[in-house]
């Protein structure tokens, strides 16, 4: 089986993933969790968004004044990335390469900041492709790196009582749903992870939940409440435990030795 192209999915990403309440939590955590980095020393930084979809988050840090490659392997995940770049009137900040990230090439082993958010899950080799990412980074570079946790995928279906899915979930290893879906097929533990951070030589420095209680609950008590006070509740239990073990995505932030 091939590594997932969103050609098929790319307005539904939009609207599902990237847009309203979720979208909301995605970008005030990262926020969060890079303004240390995109603070230091103002200096204006190298960024590789690799498999970088739409570009919502790279296309802040190129107006921001930093210099921004975004690819992706879907050609019209990319092209709404270009609209959206020259909407802002950014797209002279930004380089766009139609390619997996697996072919990106080492000579940009200077970068000083490599994204990879919501990438890994949808990959045959998902630790292969984050040890390439991190021979992209100059020496104390940095990774920013979000995945959908298979926990919160387990956790849901134990809710609704879904045991059987969830026995043949685990017996096969495969967690997709329809071909439609937007359930990765193969969802990550967050152990997996932080032992392929450490073989790629990487140290974490922020660990944070996306999503950490939002999805959980019932639509008529989200719809009741402003949305600024579940982005600020997100926030505030996104680095605790257990919650951040429950979130259904995990952001960690590397850095390279």
């Amino acid at each position: 089986m091939a590594d997932r192209n969103f050609d098929d999915l790319a307005e539904r990403f939009r609207k599902r993933i990237y847009g309203g309440l979720k979208g909301d939590i995605r970008l005030a955590v990262l926020n969060r969790d890079l303004q240390p980095l995109l603070d230091a020393d103002g200096a204006r930084l190298k960024v590789l968004d690799a498999g970088g979809g739409q570009g919502q988050f790279a296309l802040d840090l190129a107006a921001a004044g930093h210099q921004v490659t975004l690819a992706d392997i879907s050609a019209e995940m990319l092209a709404q990335a270009q609209e959206l770049a020259a909407e802002r009137r950014v797209q002279q900040a930004v380089r766009f390469v139609h390619g997996p990230l697996q072919e990106l090439s080492g000579r940009d082993g200077d970068n000083d900041l490599v994204l990879c958010h919501a990438v890994l899950e949808w990959l045959q080799q998902p630790r292969e492709a984050l040890l390439h990412l991190a021979q992209l980074l100059r020496p104390r570079g940095y990774l920013s790196l979000t995945f959908y946790n298979r926990r919160a995928l387990e956790f849901r279906l134990l809710q609704r009582g879904s045991f059987r899915q969830l026995d043949r979930n685990v017996d096969s290893g495969y967690w997709g749903g329809h071909p439609g879906s937007l359930t990765p097929d193969n969802p990550l533990l967050p152990e997996w992870v932080q032992d392929w951070v450490a073989q790629a030589g990487l140290a974490v420095v922020a660990h944070s939940g996306i999503r950490c209680f939002n999805d959980y609950m019932t639509p008529s008590i989200r719809d009741k409440l402003p949305a600024q006070a579940i982005v600020e509740k997100e926030l505030a239990y996104s680095q605790r435990d257990p919650y951040r073990q429950l979130a259904r995505y995990v952001h960690l932030l590397c850095r390279r030795a």
